[in-house]
């Protein structure tokens, strides 16, 4: 067992000091991409859904005046007008216009979470990465101070490396976890609207 640990020991030592750096660094160049996609995203769809407009719409597709219900949806950026004028244009080809309704929500749901999945894993992620860096600088550290005492520039990379790789992780995973939680309570609030605007509309259409 002592033999397979030294080995374990010797194999870690091996590794270059800044991979689990560069692997970091990597992820944090992801999470701050996706976050400002997600978040141009939701900005654009950031918008409040106004009870005049949505009325106004209930009310044109009570009167069947569909075209001009459709007509009245372009430009919206909010996903409940979206979702409603693909209803409205695809209408004909459903004989059951409750799973077009379910199908177009989630179409909506999937497109505001794209990606967001990732800032969760990146939330978990960074900080284990973090943990293995600290772990491989101490292995590294200690392995140096065994082998010999003269070996101190080995045993300062290993502490530096440690101390880097957790700083390095905790940096991203806390970001991160704001984006996150940010971006999945505003798209649920968005979805919230939607299903609410498109259960009004479906009564009227069926």
């Amino acid at each position: 067992m002592n033999n397979f640990n030294s080995y374990l020991a010797q194999g870690i030592g091996a590794l270059p000091s800044s991979l689990v750096s560069a692997i970091l660094i990597i992820i944090s160049i992801l999470m701050l991409t996706v976050a400002l996609e997600r978040g141009y995203i939701l900005f654009r769809a950031n918008v409040p859904l106004i009870a005049e407009e949505g009325r106004a719409l209930i009310a044109l597709i009570a009167a069947k005046k569909y075209e001009q219900a459709r007509e009245d949806c372009v430009g919206k950026l909010h996903p409940a007008f979206r979702a409603i004028s693909r209803i409205l244009e695809n209408r004909a080809s459903y004989d059951d216009i409750n799973a077009l309704a379910r199908e177009e929500i989630l179409a909506e749901q999937s497109s505001l979470e794209r990606f967001t999945s990732f800032l969760g894993t990146t939330t978990t992620l960074a900080p284990m990465l973090g943990l293995l860096g600290t772990v491989t600088g101490m292995i590294k550290a200690f392995s140096a101070f065994a082998r010999a005492s003269q070996r101190s520039d080995q045993l300062t990379v290993g502490i530096h490396e440690a101390l880097i790789t957790t700083t390095l992780g905790l940096m991203i995973a806390i970001p991160a976890l704001v984006f996150y939680n940010y971006y999945v309570k505003r798209t649920n609030q968005l979805m919230d609207e939607c299903e609410m605007l498109v259960d009004r509309a479906v009564k009227e259409l069926v």
